[in-house]
């Protein structure tokens, strides 16, 4: 993945200064917002459909909630498959379950891997609806000002955005080997076990923010950020916080000896976010970031998928769980006051 970091300002400046993308209103709504679900045929090449358990448990509780859904791009992976294909896998159960959704709770956002969607019939509410994705949308505060810029996020990139016709003839061509190299078992995808991003991606659409006071959403990345940060970088600071506690004279054995044994496993979950490539170089390197950066992840982790939501004045990052009792299917990884980090953007 290589970025034209120039260009990734100009296409993000150009989409924030237009006055034809669409505006949402933040006041009194609830949105869930996914990305990179990258639906597929239901064979081998698919990657999400391990993941499919997840996304209609999510759904039907964003629809019983009340929640209106963003869908940051990517939706479908249009790169190998045709949309009949992936109609025909999915049409009774995913497509079933957004067209519950009325087509005033369901907003689309077109990313590199579903960029033709717009000529389509929708396949979610079908013909009659309006067809055509937009390429950005904005979020605007109580008061009626746009605060917070939506767009998938391969703008001013290289093979995604400039040339992905090119990328597109590779990973179609592709797409015919791969199913047989995996049965084969000399081939595991890389898209569900690590993120093919460099890891300074993160950084140019952080400064772009930063300077222009926004709250950016991404996806496209497959990497969970929220408020600047990784994953990778909370549970490092869970790992310092736990040495801190152990280093302190107070500290009863016991509860170092528990703490030694959460080190453990927590160096085992940094050294796997490691290995899959979400280890993000800091957005604002020996500064604490500030939180104007935000990336849904996506629906091709090993076990899952992500999503950000925001409500009540709440902005989350969430994981939906497959294979997993309907108790535990629903993690929250982080959560903050939405007004407060708006704020915090102003100033």
């Amino acid at each position: 993945m290589f970025q034209d970091r120039t260009n990734v300002w100009n296409r993000l400046s150009e989409l924030w200064a237009r006055n034809d993308v669409p505006v949402l209103e933040l006041k009194d709504q609830k949105y869930a917002i996914l990305s990179d679900i990258h639906l597929g045929n239901g064979g081998a090449s698919d990657d999400f459909a391990k993941n499919e358990s997840a996304l209609l448990g999510a759904l039907d509780y964003y629809y019983e909630h009340g929640f209106s859904l963003i869908l940051l791009g990517d939706m479908e992976e249009l790169w190998q498959f045709d949309l009949h294909a992936i109609k025909g896998r999915y049409d009774e159960t995913v497509y079933t379950k957004l067209r519950k959704f009325s087509p005033g709770r369901v907003t689309r956002i077109f990313g590199n891997h579903d960029y033709e969607w717009g000529g389509f019939v929708d396949p979610i509410h079908g013909a009659g609806t309006a067809s055509i994705a937009p390429e950005a949308i904005k979020l605007a505060d109580e008061q009626g000002k746009p605060r917070i810029l939506l767009v998938h996020g391969h703008q001013g990139t290289i093979e995604s955005d400039k040339f992905s016709w090119f990328s597109r003839f590779w990973v179609r061509l592709f797409s015919f080997i791969e199913p047989l190299a995996i049965t084969a078992k000399i081939y595991t995808s890389p898209t569900s076990t690590k993120s093919q991003i460099a890891q300074d991606y993160e950084r140019t659409l952080y400064q772009w923010a930063k300077e222009n006071k926004v709250l950016l959403i991404c996806g496209h990345s497959h990497r969970a950020i929220f408020a600047s940060r990784s994953y990778a970088e909370k549970i490092n600071e869970q790992i310092l916080q736990l040495e801190a506690e152990n280093s302190r004279s107070k500290t009863s054995a016991t509860q170092r000896r528990k703490n030694f044994q959460k080190i453990r496993e927590l160096n085992a979950e940094l050294l796997d976010e490691k290995a899959k490539g979400r280890m993000i170089e800091a957005t604002d390197p020996g500064k604490t970031p500030l939180p104007c950066y935000f990336n849904t992840g996506c629906g091709l982790y090993s076990d899952g998928l992500t999503a950000l939501e925001i409500s009540d004045d709440k902005i989350r990052l969430v994981k939906w769980c497959s294979d997993a009792l309907p108790s535990s299917a629903y993690q929250k990884y982080d959560e903050d006051n939405l007004s407060s980090i708006l704020q915090k953007i102003a100033k």
